[in-house]
């Protein structure tokens, strides 16, 4: 039973108002507004949630990759990666990745470029770069500000991600072969 300031009302009166559409037209619309919260739990703005997601994405490849350390000699972090299957040939991916992470007062830069390559006509295996696409942005403690991309939101989240999952491929492989003089890891 429901109740009201005067009493209880009965089932009848409890049911849901009547209207021109019929009480049908309320499930699908009560449907659609709970999907329309559960497409975007956060409560921000799509837009908003989407460069949360893709910083949040970047501040992860930059740790990554720190982690990994510079090369004997430099005073910056210079790593490559390819994009693509989780396999450990990188012979049949299409998409290289460059990142290199600088100290630039209050904190660290970080430059990440793609370079989608396409195979040549006389052989395939052969890979030609028919463009670049690049990602620059500024971390200083816990904050990172993208401070350039030339990827649209969407793209930049996708793209951020399959930048993580490469970094952590590489990570593991160069773990399992015993690689250490390239990675400050532990065992």
């Amino acid at each position: 039973m429901v109740t009201r300031k005067s009493g209880l009302l009965s089932p009848k009166e409890a049911r849901l108002p009547a209207n021109r559409f019929g009480a049908q037209a309320v499930m699908p619309i009560c449907l659609i507004l709970a999907l329309a919260g559960a497409a975007n739990p956060s409560g921000f703005p799509p837009a908003v949630a989407q460069e949360a997601k893709s910083l949040g994405l970047l501040k992860k490849i930059h740790a990554e990759v720190k982690e990994m350390g510079p090369y004997p000699g430099e005073d910056f972090i210079r790593k490559e990666f390819f994009i693509g299957s989780d396999d450990d040939d990188d012979t049949y991916k299409d998409n290289h990745v460059a990142i290199l992470i600088q100290a630039v007062p209050p904190g660290e830069k970080m430059k990440i470029q793609v370079t989608y390559m396409e195979p040549s006509e006389g052989n395939p295996l052969v890979k030609i770069a028919r463009r670049t696409k690049t990602i620059t942005c500024l971390l200083e403690g816990d904050q990172v500000s993208l401070l350039t991309s030339e990827y649209e939101e969407k793209e930049l989240a996708r793209t951020s991600g399959e930048i993580l999952q490469a970094v952590l491929g590489k990570k593991k492989l160069l773990r399992e072969v015993g690689i250490k003089s390239f990675l400050s890891l532990p065992g």
